[in-house]
């Protein structure tokens, strides 16, 4: 698949979303705050986008002989070195930091997070470090799981597109269906069957002619409205409302699709911002950041209520508390992509399919 540069932009506005959720003071700064409480949208965006880019590759190279090798392979050596450093540190400091490891730690390392914070909420912490944003790589990997064994069955276009559908819409019934039978809302939120209309949605656009300038403008705006209501119904644009789990869920999946379409057509401002090189940045370290970032939710706290006590300011405490903690986690995903990623980024030359080897040598490009 061509890389298009916005995309790596419109990654780097889902990590900042994310990031600003987690830690910009709410409530304190003003129309911003207003905008950062709904962050948790960045999942979304990040869901949809991987929804579109995994499937485009998949049906690129179905017809490759090494096909599912080469797929999961790239996958293990995009994915798995630094997420894996992360328990590696912790293996490494459980004895000066008196770590307590639990069993259901072990499903974190087999991205089964969403399968055990659910009902245990103690395995959020390991030591001083928080795992509770390990969720949603977990999601992504179950998916990893099952969609490409379908894409590559060399089922016809046509029929990959009504099990999407089928998947967006089975999706917000679950959802209501859980809530009427008092399914708690963690496991609404961060379960692949319940959050699969994102992914999908993602997946769909592969797989279809992209839909107009103007149809894409009026179904985000529509989704957003009827984001606004569902909000504005449950007094709450929090993730966790029952009214956001049951229909708002599926609201985002369609702005993040909206999105995802404006910013691949290079005529919409949209596709300018996200090519902006600050968000490309982003983009580029924003696994990193996503990784990293949450680890040090109980730092940030003791930080910005020391801070707090200097200075009298809660606002102040929490701008800079947020500041630094960006900046933290930016400067240490810099570092671990070209300690850890980069190395094993470069093995994923090993797993190319006969289509990306000859873009390769006629652009010139050395193989390995």
């Amino acid at each position: 698949m061509k890389h298009v540069a916005s995309l790596d932009g419109l990654r780097g506005v889902a990590v900042l979303l994310v990031v600003s959720f987690h830690y910009f003071p709410r409530g304190l700064a003003g129309p911003l705050s207003t905008v950062t409480s709904v962050g948790w949208m960045g999942v979304d965006v990040f869901f949809t986008l991987s929804g579109y880019l995994i499937t485009s590759i998949l049906y690129e190279q179905r017809s490759e002989r090494q096909y599912l090798r080469n797929f999961y392979m790239r996958r293990v050596l995009r994915l798995f070195p630094l997420y894996y450093s992360v328990f590696l540190l912790a293996l490494a400091l459980t004895s000066l930091l008196h770590i307590q490891w639990r069993a259901g730690h072990i499903a974190f390392l087999l991205y089964g997070a969403n399968l055990v914070l659910p009902v245990d909420g103690r395995l959020n912490w390991l030591g001083p470090f928080s795992l509770a944003h390990l969720w949603s790589l977990a999601v992504e990997e179950q998916f990893y799981l099952i969609w490409p064994w379908l894409v590559g069955s060399l089922l016809r276009k046509e029929t990959l597109r009504r099990i999407c559908v089928v998947g967006i819409v089975a999706a917000p019934l679950l959802r209501l269906a859980l809530l009427h039978a008092g399914v708690g809302p963690w496991w609404i939120y961060q379960s692949l069957p319940t959050r699969m209309d994102s992914l999908l949605m993602g997946a769909l656009l592969a797989l279809v002619r992209l839909p107009s300038l103007q149809v894409a403008r009026m179904g985000g705006a529509v989704a957003l409205l009827v984001f606004a209501l569902v909000a504005w119904e449950g007094h709450s644009a929090f993730f966790l409302a029952r009214p956001m789990q049951g229909i708002g869920y599926s609201a985002a999946a369609c702005v993040a699709a909206s999105i995802l379409v404006l910013s691949l057509n290079p005529s919409t401002l949209l596709h300018r911002i996200c090519s902006w090189r600050v968000l490309r940045f982003y983009g580029r370290y924003s696994y990193g950041i996503y990784l990293w970032h949450f680890l040090f939710l109980k730092q940030f706290g003791a930080l910005t209520n020391w801070v707090e006590r200097q200075v009298m300011s809660p606002l102040f405490a929490g701008l800079l508390g947020f500041a630094l903690i960006l900046l933290c986690s930016t400067v240490v995903a810099m570092v671990s992509y070209r300690l850890i990623e980069r190395p094993f980024l470069r093995a994923k030359l090993l797993f190319q399919s006969r289509h990306e080897v000859l873009v390769r040598t006629r652009r010139g490009e050395t193989w390995m």
